[in-house]
């Protein structure tokens, strides 16, 4: 039987990688070997969590990276046969330094697929700087801090969007930090929001 806890800074995800998360561990392993920050976030951390509701993509956001950079880790992403299902890789420079998000798939397949973006405002980079490791199976990545997804989550508003602020909460609140909590959701003006969450 699978199961889901927090501790220590660290979500445990008791299953076997699926098929999205056998992707973000690829695409992770990928970017660790060119030494770039990354982190997960969005509604992947929710569904990685046990939420269930389909989605196409994975978020994931990577420190800003130079053109040979990136151009050095397009051809990697060629050469282990990924493609860009959206824009041909070679165009992912232009797009990523004009704060467009790139898509990044196993060759010959549109979903799922990952959708990268390079760190853009305070909140990604908040999100970067104190990302958490999730472990899936004998695998791990690093993933948002949950209290800045509940946060973002609840600014971002849409119901699919809600309904994973209220997934992480209810599972996780516990564990969360009380503080980190009402402090992202100050900064992004959400605490009628957030009230509502904890009354929930």
């Amino acid at each position: 039987m699978s199961g889901v806890t927090l501790t220590d800074e660290t979500l445990v995800v008791d299953r076997d990688p699926n098929r999205l998360d056998e992707l973000a561990i690829a695409f992770s392993r990928l970017l660790e070997r060119f030494d770039v920050g990354h982190v997960f976030v969005a509604g992947y951390v929710a569904i990685l969590s046990g939420r269930a509701r389909a989605t196409q993509d994975i978020d994931v956001l990577v420190e800003s990276l130079t053109e040979r950079q990136v151009d050095d880790l397009t051809a990697a992403l060629d050469a282990e046969g990924f493609w860009g299902p959206a824009m041909p890789l070679a165009s992912a420079y232009e797009m990523l330094s004009n704060g467009d998000n790139i898509w990044v798939a196993p060759e010959d397949q549109m979903t799922p697929h990952l959708e990268v973006k390079f760190v853009g405002d305070e909140f990604d980079r908040a999100s970067l700087r104190t990302a958490i490791t999730a472990q899936v199976g004998e695998e791990t990545i690093p993933i948002g801090p949950l209290e800045l997804q509940i946060a973002y989550k609840l600014y971002l508003g849409a119901q699919k969007d809600v309904e994973d602020a209220v997934h992480l909460y209810t599972l996780f609140e516990p564990n969360l930090s009380t503080q980190r909590l009402e402090q992202w959701t100050k900064r992004l003006g959400v605490e009628d929001e957030y009230d509502r969450l904890r009354r929930a």
